[in-house]
């Protein structure tokens, strides 16, 4: 047997050296490849959890069907009624230091007659900032906001009884905005319109309140002007409205609103008039499942007695809460005219109210 000189031993053991040692470099080469990976994987989990909590948003709605009997002089008839059954979406998107992006959608569901979806309620795009909230398209108005909102407790759909009358509800082609200060906010909303020749063809509606804790004190102003019907170039009337609202829910759950309006409406072919709305609403939970409601409205005006609605009345109702979101009810709405023969309205209905939201 051939022994190997120390020339071979050496120069084999350098080789033995240099496989080792390319071996153990490519393992730590490829530990370091391993982490660099894991680090990138966890970046990206990290961006897209961030980006996907920047969104949030909620599809929701309720249905209202009533059974309703209505009464008024020698008028008597039953119907399946609706009292303002709608769906939509709300969306918000976080922008950057504070700002985010909102979109609201709302549309009715006319389950009276064929189950209609598709009357616009609400559909307006806005951006909120720490320099205040502004949005384009059709909203609530600041008159219903402060004013309206705290007496609508009941499921008629024409609630605030006395409000509904004179005031709006929802308002296409509007500019709104809102800033608030602890507890303090201020809102303004204008209606550009063009020419139509349409009722609310432009408006003005600003705002203050003050909301502490289960208050509400606030102050509104409207003013309309109405596009005259045979020229849609010229303003016609006009309509000036001073609102005031209060509310409060105590400690026992009692809950207790009231809202006034004057309006002065100037009609450009005469019939000038003087109108008051009061809406007084309250609450009281009887246990977990039943709630008692009670409203008082009374509205007056100076206009001749061949168009003069001027009534008073008061609604009674009662809610039976199976679930957070399902309830039956039963009301009495009764309404007494001063030129008009009195009417009653008594329905049985549900609300199944639902809600789904993501982020």
């Amino acid at each position: 047997m051939i022994k190997p000189t120390k020339a071979q031993l050496l120069i084999s053991g350098c080789i033995l050296f240099a496989l080792s040692s390319s071996s153990f470099a490519n393992d730590i080469e490829i530990e370091r490849l391993k982490k660099r990976l894991s680090a990138l994987e966890s970046q990206q989990a990290n961006h897209s959890k961030q980006a996907s909590d920047k969104s949030s948003g909620k599809f929701y709605g309720t249905l209202r069907p009533s059974l309703t009997q209505f009464d008024q002089g020698d008028s008597n008839k039953t119907d399946v009624t609706d009292f303002l059954s709608h769906a939509g979406f709300y969306f918000e998107h976080e922008l950057t230091n504070g700002w985010t992006a909102i979109g609201h959608g709302e549309w009715s569901i006319d389950i009276a007659n064929n189950g209609d979806f598709g009357k616009s309620r609400r559909a307006y795009v806005g951006v909120d900032s720490p320099y205040g909230r502004v949005a384009i398209g059709k909203q609530r108005p600041v008159q219903y906001l402060l004013i309206a909102e705290y007496v609508d407790i009941f499921n008629h759909a024409n609630a605030p009884f006395a409000y509904d009358n004179y005031s709006p509800f929802f308002v296409n082609n509007m500019v709104s905005y809102k800033k608030s200060w602890q507890n303090v906010s201020l809102l303004a909303s204008a209606q550009f319109n063009g020419f139509e020749s349409s009722d609310d063809a432009d408006m003005v509606n600003v705002g203050l309140t003050y909301d502490h804790n289960d208050l509400h004190i606030a102050a509104a102003y409207l003013t309309q002007d109405f596009a005259d019907d045979n020229n849609a170039d010229l303003v016609g009337s006009t309509a000036d409205t001073v609102a005031v609202s209060l509310a409060n829910r105590f400690d026992n759950g009692f809950y207790i609103a009231a809202a006034w309006q004057e309006r002065d409406l100037d009609v450009v072919a005469g019939l000038d008039s003087e109108q008051t709305t009061v809406d007084v609403s309250m609450a009281y939970p009887l246990s977990k499942e039943y709630t008692a409601k009670f409203g008082y409205f009374h509205l007056d005006n100076d206009m001749p007695e061949a168009v003069n609605n001027s009534h008073h009345g008061f609604n009674i109702t009662l809610e039976h809460h199976l679930s957070d979101n399902f309830q039956i009810h039963g009301e009495v709405l009764r309404k007494a005219f001063d030129y008009d023969e009195d009417s009653t309205a008594i329905s049985i209905g549900l609300k199944y109210n639902f809600s789904i939201k993501w982020q």
